[in-house]
């Protein structure tokens, strides 16, 4: 039998001073260079554990379009919106969707002006919900990434209620990748890749990385020491111009992903050009309803559209930059200031995966290992 994992490992202060020294060492004589993550609960572990203290000034760490209540296209929102003030229609979807601003309101606002919101935990609530009024129609707001997407590709396949309908704004990782070399122009050297996504996945999903760009990546997991320790891996990677897709969440993650899921995901879902909140279009990276479900999609069984064009964000928040890397949320004029938690302009300050919100509730931490 197994022995039983224990967590507090990738916590311990020594294992944390050790990985730091290393990367101290293996980076001494290196160039200035920037690693990217695509994962919000990175940014929050970073932040959380002030991970950048330990690392040298010529290191850089920098967030990217990990968030996945952050990349939600505005479009999809004002659809929940429109659905939810829909007779005999309710709108169910996680918490963190009811402040996200949209055009010209928020799930929360419709809500308190009469239209039916339901916060859910789990996709099985919506099942809950349908079965419980099976003469209300019930809309589940599907957000999330591969790890989501997996889970709602699954509920499909074993059979839903008849009056349960999925409005789905699923995003797949990979290609963003590649926009994201384009408005880098070179000046990455690396991306940490999400550990959760990657467990779906599997590494082959970004070999791209390798064969086009000569990029090495490395999944992480969520402690202090999963963090420095893929640091340490990558950097390493790139020190002797290595350019490989590498696997330093072991105990979570297998090589090839997990099959069964992908399997389901393939069954249920295809991908097509989707919008990344504020950034772009990006090509195959959508999860949509195969035709054979159609009779689930919200989109084309209701009548969802607004009547009016979407506008991603106030003019003068800069949430789409921060998801792009591109700047920092101290850089933002409207960051602490007019944007807080509890009043957010843009979508990056209101979950704990956003990286306006996760900068904002730990900005003044500092940690002490020794």
């Amino acid at each position: 039998m197994n022995e039983k994992l224990d967590l507090n490992a990738f916590q311990n202060r020594e294992i944390v001073n050790q990985l730091a020294r290393e990367i101290q060492l293996i980076s001494a004589d290196m160039q200035p260079l920037k690693i990217m993550h695509i994962c919000g609960g990175h940014e929050n572990t970073i932040v959380r554990y002030a991970i950048r203290q330990f690392l040298p000034a010529h290191i850089k760490i920098i967030a990217g379009p990990g968030c996945p209540v952050c990349i939600c296209p505005v479009e999809a929102i004002d659809q929940a919106i429109t659905l939810s003030l829909q007779p005999q229609t309710t709108l169910l979807t996680f918490g963190d969707m009811l402040r996200v601003p949209a055009t010209k309101s928020t799930l929360e606002a419709a809500r308190a002006n009469g239209g039916s919101v339901k916060i859910i935990y789990s996709p099985l609530d919506a099942i809950k919900f349908a079965n419980e009024a099976p003469d209300q129609t019930f809309v589940f707001f599907a957000i999330g990434f591969e790890t989501t997407a997996a889970g709602i590709a699954g509920l499909i396949k074993s059979g839903v209620p008849k009056n349960l309908l999925f409005l789905t704004a699923n995003r797949y990782i990979p290609p963003v990748l590649k926009l994201l070399m384009e408005v880098h122009d070179d000046s990455l050297q690396g991306f940490l890749l999400a550990g959760h996504a990657t467990a779906i996945t599997g590494l082959g999903a970004y070999d791209f990385m390798r064969d086009e760009f000569k990029l090495p990546c490395a999944t992480a997991g969520f402690e202090p020491v999963d963090i420095l320790l893929a640091i340490r891996e990558l950097l390493k990677l790139i020190k002797n111009n290595q350019y490989e897709v590498i696997n330093c969440y072991t105990r979570v993650i297998k090589n090839e992903g997990n099959l069964i899921a992908q399997k389901c995901l393939n069954e249920v879902f295809s991908l097509k050009p989707g919008i990344w909140r504020g950034i772009d279009m990006v090509e195959d990276s959508a999860y949509r309803l195969k035709d054979k479900y159609a009779f689930l999609d919200a989109r084309k069984q209701l009548s969802c559209r607004p009547d009016y064009p979407p506008q991603a964000h106030h003019p003068s928040c800069l949430c789409h930059r921060v998801m792009l890397g591109e700047v920092e949320p101290q850089d933002c004029k409207l960051f602490k200031k007019a944007c807080t938690p509890s009043k957010p302009f843009g979508p990056c300050m209101v979950s704990p995966e956003g990286t306006c919100y996760v900068r904002y509730r730990y900005a003044d931490i500092n940690i002490d290992f020794s």
